[in-house]
């Protein structure tokens, strides 16, 4: 199958100027992040700019309020105006930042302590702030979180060494579970379903039992309905229902995505570009190339942004890219020197 590149079938690229570390779609608007603190938010539909603040960085996660943003940047924990990116209150964690997540009691965030001298973690943080940015509660222990999701009534996050599997929070209450397969790796909750990925390459479901495995680290897994879709460090993509799929280079995100009109796809995104397979057979449907790495993805059912190494982000929009590949490979070149040609006019007026 030809290689097509991925500027073929963007819709619109942004720049935050370096590594893209948080990429999420939300009410209309895309908001991505950078390792070097760039925080931008765009509209959805046209890439109009409404906000981009800098900070000191990197981000690592964000998690939506009732008009707020909730950003792990750094050592600190910051509340931001969704509407204006505004300063509402910032709090200094211990370590480094790590996770955030909104739920009916609160602000919750995990941080971690890196040691330099043993080359690992030695501890983390379990945060629960109010909405107001006041601390109510905090756990210290001994692994780092590579998961924070939702879990029955609380939360739920997975662990690193020593004691890996699960920590869940309910009523301020913690409460280890073992569920097999070594460190986290990775993470995601889909309706009830808990994920987890892990370094010796099983895919745990938690209340339920080994979902795979493989001879290769997780590094990204995806809930779909009733299916776990599971990528790993040596390329391998695989799926519960049956199928798998072998790509160039480690896995860093997986997205179920749009396609054409009325089709969904299984996103992979690699160091040197995005496979796009067949959500029920896992069949090559796309290959598209890119020279820098892509980390991040996130989706809706018309659009897919995609965040690179260099800081660009990628817009598709399902019916543009079903029309650029309706239309063949003649008009990808023209479409290339009008996206840069566009790139430098927003660089030139500062956009």
């Amino acid at each position: 199958m030809a290689r097509l590149p991925l500027s073929s079938v963007s819709s619109l690229r942004r720049d935050i100027g370096n590594r893209c570390t948080v990429l999420r779609i939300h009410d209309g608007r895309v908001f991505a992040g950078s390792h070097e603190g760039v925080f931008a938010c765009w509209s959805e539909d046209s890439g109009e700019s409404f906000w981009r603040v800098e900070m000191s960085g990197p981000l690592s996660d964000i998690s939506f309020g009732t008009d707020r943003v909730y950003v792990a940047e750094s050592s600190k924990l910051h509340c931001l105006d969704i509407g204006s990116g505004e300063n509402i209150w910032s709090k200094e964690l211990e370590g480094s930042s790590d996770y955030v997540m909104v739920n009916d009691s609160g602000i919750w965030a995990t941080s971690s302590v890196y040691e330099i001298e043993i080359g690992d973690y030695t501890e983390s943080t379990i945060w629960k702030f109010s909405y107001s940015g006041e601390i109510e509660r905090f756990w210290t222990i001994a692994e780092r979180c590579w998961f924070l999701g939702p879990y029955n009534e609380g939360l739920i996050l997975g662990l690193g060494r020593p004691r890996c599997g699960a920590l869940s929070v309910l009523d301020d209450q913690l409460e280890h579970l073992d569920v097999g397969g070594g460190p986290v790796t990775c993470g995601t909750d889909f309706g009830d379903r808990i994920i987890l990925g892990h370094s010796g390459g099983m895919v745990t479901n938690i209340g339920n039992s080994t979902e795979m495995m493989r001879d290769s680290p997780t590094s990204a897994v995806l809930g779909v309905d009733d299916e776990t879709i599971a990528g790993f460090e040596d390329g391998g993509v695989v799926s519960s229902v049956g199928w798998s799929h072998n790509s160039r280079g480690g896995v860093a995100s997986i997205s179920l995505g749009p396609y054409r009109m009325g089709e969904g796809a299984v996103w992979i995104c690699l160091d040197d570009g995005v496979t796009v397979l067949n959500r029920t057979t896992g069949a090559n449907l796309l290959e598209l190339s890119h020279e820098s790495k892509i980390w991040k993805s996130d989706t809706n059912e018309r659009l897919i942004v995609l965040g690179d190494d260099d800081g660009i982000i990628h817009f598709v929009e399902r019916n543009v890219m079903s029309r650029r590949l309706d239309a063949g490979s003649d008009n990808f070149e023209d479409i290339d020197k009008k996206k840069e040609m566009m790139d430098k006019l927003r660089r030139l007026r500062g956009i």
